[in-house]
């Protein structure tokens, strides 16, 4: 039998291209941060109005009075909430970005302090470089994966070169030798497809990602990456695929 050139799985395709995509998005999101903690390195600190504050006057904060938000708003919103996919991705506002990334509680000191104090801004700083350190350890996961996924197609493409050998093979009419051949290629690519299955539960239980600094942002890899593809599972929808192929020649 010839298999139709149609009938191989090409999920890891798609699959590649969405990792390429994640890739750039959180590489431009690091610069980003480093952009915003950059200016915030640039900021001069003063000493907090209750620790210079006369016995007996009111220091609480008038309407006229700028908070530290509005200086940090306006940066924050030139860099992180700049990048090209912002919208498309998160879309939501500076509240609900400065609190997923920092914590609310850094959201309403900055919202209630009206002085720069060595105290906010070494919390900003280190509140950003969190979140660049975040990053980074994501997009190593993310080039795990895209190394998983070129394996995947390696294999795949070994498997056709096996299959196609088998192919232009007729099954009836060879020596015991060669079915004996025939049974062990088989077997060998069975088994190679049920290895990467395993392998690849193995490792979908033990992912998780951390893009943001909201505990509601994790979730397993597979479904953030690949929630919009054919399958969510690209790699185990492959060598199942791969393991009906194979069971046809069986």
């Amino acid at each position: 039998m010839t298999l139709a050139q149609g009938s191989w799985p090409t999920y890891t395709d798609a699959a590649l291209d969405s990792v390429r995509r994640e890739r750039r998005e959180v590489e431009r999101e690091c610069r980003a941060f480093q952009r915003f903690r950059q200016r915030i390195q640039t900021l001069d600190t003063q000493t907090p109005r209750f620790e210079r504050s006369v016995v007996g006057v009111d220091q609480s904060l008038t309407s006229a009075e700028k908070s530290v938000r509005d200086t940090i708003e306006p940066w924050y919103r030139e860099t992180v909430m700049a990048v090209d996919h912002y919208g498309d991705v998160y879309g939501d506002s500076f509240e609900a970005s400065l609190s997923a990334e920092f914590g609310v509680d850094m959201l309403v000191l900055i919202s209630e302090a009206t002085t720069f104090s060595p105290l906010i801004k070494q919390r900003l700083l280190e509140a950003a470089q969190q979140c660049i350190d975040n990053r980074q350890v994501f997009l190593e996961t993310l080039q795990d994966e895209f190394t998983t996924l070129k394996d995947a197609q390696s294999t795949v493409q070994g498997s056709r070169e096996a299959i196609a050998e088998l192919d232009s093979t007729e099954s009836q009419g060879i020596s015991d030798t060669e079915l004996t051949e025939r049974y062990d290629t088989l077997h060998t690519l069975n088994d190679e497809c049920k290895s990467w299955i395993q392998q690849r539960q193995e490792e979908i239980h033990a992912q998780r990602i951390d893009r943001s600094a909201d505990v509601d942002a994790y979730t397993d890899l597979c479904s953030y990456l690949y929630e919009d593809l054919e399958v969510d599972y690209p790699v185990l929808a492959t060598f199942v695929d791969l393991l009906e192929i194979i069971s046809q020649y069986e």
